[in-house]
């Protein structure tokens, strides 16, 4: 979807097409002008090039509440705390750009003219011979004062931009809860994200979760280990820190509609997965997860997790989606 906007703004589209819900490695396609009248969207000048590490170095410590509020409170001014001067301001009527990252926040919806004040730093990572720009979404229409609330992290090749990851979240919901993503990029390139929720429980720490940029310009899970690997959401193997063989994940599903098929009770899924080097590879099975929550907390009983009807399949080659064949569900 293009959006027909004054020759004065700059157009910019991004879209993407998720491999699976809440896909580890998104299958994108990314329509972006490299300049305008021009003005080079992602300029590389070796001046502005930021050293590492750099972000927020205690992401991977388990931390008190107070020292993250502290944190936290140090990202309003995110431009002078990380250096990033977000200078070139883009305006369009609508961006669509990737929400997830594995972990599952309230709001995965294409962005809307709430948020058309959009910026690009100046600054840029280099890695691999690709030039890493950050990209600001401001809110600008709940408050009196813009402030950052998502910045992406563009990887580019001459000049074009090959794939597009989430780096950071500030965003303020209803009754004061706050769902917030530090980022922490160490001198290896790795990049560590970590959410924290601030809600009735009343904080939480997510676990880290780490990316690498492969050599095709594409980011995909890193691991600090090698072998077999095991948690609550997934299970399998890894080869050179990365994804390898088959996976069984319990990932939540945006495909299917729960008000058309109401019979779909779980927004979470069982998959069948495949990887090659990180990337998806050959036919994945998606089926409905079943299983049962504590009454109490809401929480799910991860013992009585198991597999139930094939929702969709879908076919990888090299990482991206070939085809995807859905399955008929019961309304």
């Amino acid at each position: 979807m293009l959006n027909k906007v004054n020759d004065t703004f700059i157009l910019l589209l991004f879209m993407l097409l998720s491999n699976y819900c809440k896909a580890q490695t998104e299958n994108k396609s990314l329509n972006i002008p490299v300049s305008v009248k021009g003005s080079t969207f992602f300029n590389a000048d070796k001046k502005n090039c930021i050293a590492l590490p750099f972000g927020y170095s205690n992401i991977s410590k388990q931390l008190p509440v107070d020292s993250i509020v502290s944190a936290i409170q140090d990202h309003r001014g995110l431009e002078n705390l990380y250096a990033l001067k977000f200078e070139q301001l883009l305006k369009n009527d609508l961006v669509m750009l990737p929400e997830a990252y594995d972990v599952s926040f309230p709001f995965e919806q294409g962005i809307g003219k709430e948020y058309s004040h959009i910026k690009i730093a100046s600054n840029f990572l280099s890695y691999r011979g690709y030039s890493l720009h950050f990209l600001a979404v401001y809110n600008a229409a709940r408050y009196s004062e813009p402030f950052v609330e998502k910045i992406y992290l563009i990887s580019v090749k001459n000049g074009k931009p090959v794939d597009i990851k989430r780096i950071y979240l500030h965003h303020e919901g209803e009754m004061g809860f706050t769902d917030y993503t530090l980022f922490y990029i160490d001198k290896n390139s790795i990049i560590s994200l970590r959410d924290y929720e601030f809600n009735e429980n009343p904080f939480r720490q997510k676990p880290v979760y780490q990316f690498q940029l492969l050599r095709n310009g594409t980011f995909v899970r890193y691991y600090d280990q090698n072998g077999l690997y095991k948690t609550d959401e997934e299970e399998g193997s890894i080869k050179n820190h990365h994804k390898e063989g088959n996976w069984i994940e319990f990932k939540a599903n945006r495909y299917v509609d729960l008000q058309e098929y109401p019979s779909f009770t779980d927004s979470y899924t069982y998959l069948e997965a495949r990887y090659k080097g990180g990337l998806p590879d050959g036919k994945w099975n998606c089926y409905k997860l079943l299983q049962e929550y504590n009454e109490e907390t809401g929480e799910p009983i991860i013992s009585t997790r198991k597999m139930g009807p094939l929702i969709y399949t879908e076919l990888y080659k090299n990482g991206l989606l070939e085809k995807r064949e859905f399955h008929v569900l019961d309304k």
